[in-house]
């Protein structure tokens, strides 16, 4: 483990010691070391001035982007969006430039004192800097080395460069999503990141626990694209056994019926109905006040039902249209029939639930003002975990982490910062 430093988490928490070198961008890295560090990990950011994560943005903005607060970018935007500052909250953040001598001694420094160093560029990128895993493990010899290319570091597609936009198609994930009679669909959001970074944080246990029994670190190769196909395994399962592949239904179930979403009243608002038997199917007809579906013979089986859903969606769609989402809720709940409202963002927030377990958290930052952010995603009675501070300003810890941390004085931070080596203002016109 690494030595306990100024700021490290609580001793209760069950990754507190651990130190985790963050090079990853975007979101399936950030997630991994997200993870990590709700459970106490010391997780650093490692950014440059020249080329920083691209979750904070452009480094001049157009007014009206939802990522930022009230959508003004306002000053030093890339410490304001919500993409960013979301997923990195009680990390360190620091900037170094690896193409400079001095920066890559700092960095070899770092690697040295970490337990874990991630990153989630394209393959071979670090490797071409002179750090692939068998250099770094010269630095730190019980190293755990987790790279996450989009395919892998092996295989015809290695070198290939692509985002979590386009793993769901190639995963097959698009093929199984969207209506029936229509064409793939993509997602809401792109599933292979943050799957991609539950994998990695599992992966990086595992190895951190086999490093406790054998003193040996580990080099972990995860490919973002097979943990997107790892979702559909079992529709891949049916294809083989089978022979058919499924099919586009939308909201349907294969099993029940009805099974869908339905209009209520006010603009966009819906509610998830399923009945998932026969007497539910009963239930839902008398809190419809519909009797004369429940008395009809070919609806009183799934079979039967599943072959008139447009019929019997067209009766629930006309009777929820009149209702509150909640209201058709808790009716059909006492009946015993599966409902609950589709919940906007600001129903999540709002929700009694979830403000009674805590589930977002409230968080003043210094450039973006005090919003509410998501917690943590489970509750541990004797190991609680802690989402500690804000998402760090771009380099806003160097001085701490290289003096404190790295051991250098204040005079050579103050030529690191001289020399343009780190920084806490983008000097660079893109981010990748």
């Amino acid at each position: 483990m690494s030595p306990d430093i100024p700021g490290d988490a609580p001793r209760s928490m069950p990754l507190s010691g651990f130190r985790v070198l963050d090079l990853s961008r975007i979101w399936a890295g950030p997630y991994c070391t997200k993870l990590l560090g709700d459970m106490g990990a010391q997780v650093i950011k490692m950014e440059s001035t020249r080329v920083y994560d691209n979750h904070r943005g452009p480094i001049n903005p157009a007014r009206g982007i939802a990522a930022y607060p009230d959508s003004e970018p306002g000053e030093r935007p890339w410490n304001r969006n919500g993409w960013f500052n979301c997923l990195h909250m009680g990390q360190y953040g620091i900037t170094l430039d690896l193409t400079a001598e001095s920066g890559r001694e700092v960095f070899d420094s770092l690697v040295a004192i970490s337990d874990v160093v991630i990153e989630n560029f394209r393959y071979g990128s670090l490797a071409r800097l002179g750090y692939s895993y068998e250099e770094m493990r010269k630095l730190r010899p019980d190293l755990v080395y987790v790279s996450m290319p989009a395919f892998g570091n092996t295989g015809p597609w290695k070198r290939y460069l692509a985002y979590g936009i386009g793993q769901e198609q190639l995963s097959g994930m698009a093929h199984i999503t969207g209506y029936r009679g229509q064409g793939p669909m993509k997602s809401g959001i792109n599933h292979g990141d943050p799957i991609t970074g539950s994998h990695a944080a599992g992966a990086i246990l595992v190895a951190l626990r086999y490093r406790r029994k054998t003193g040996k670190g580990m080099f972990i190769d995860v490919s973002q694209q097979e943990s997107a196909v790892a979702l559909i395994g079992p529709q891949l399962l049916g294809y083989q056994m089978t022979g058919v592949e499924p099919e586009r239904r939308g909201n349907r179930s294969e099993l029940y019926a009805p099974h869908n979403t339905y209009r209520c009243l006010g603009e966009d608002r819906w509610v998830a109905i399923a009945a998932t038997s026969d007497g539910e199917w009963q239930r839902l007809c008398r809190a419809m006040g519909r009797d004369d579906l429940a008395r009809d013979a070919g609806l009183a089986t799934a079979v039967g039902r599943r072959a008139r859903e447009d019929e019997i969606d067209g009766a629930v769609s006309a009777w929820t249209r009149e209702r509150d989402p909640y209201q058709v809720s808790h009716l059909l709940q006492g009946a015993g029939v599966p409902a609950a409202p589709v919940l906007d963002a600001p129903g999540l927030l709002a929700d009694p639930h979830y403000r009674d377990r805590g589930t977002f958290v409230e968080m003043d930052h210094p450039w973006a003002g005090r919003h509410h952010y998501p917690g943590l995603a489970w509750k541990m009675s004797r190991t609680p975990g802690d989402m500690g501070s804000p998402a760090p300003g771009l380099g806003e810890h160097n001085r701490p982490v290289f003096r404190d941390m790295v051991g250098l004085t204040d005079a050579q931070v103050d030529r690191l910062e001289g020399d343009g080596v780190i920084g806490a203002v983008p000097t660079g016109s893109r981010v990748i």
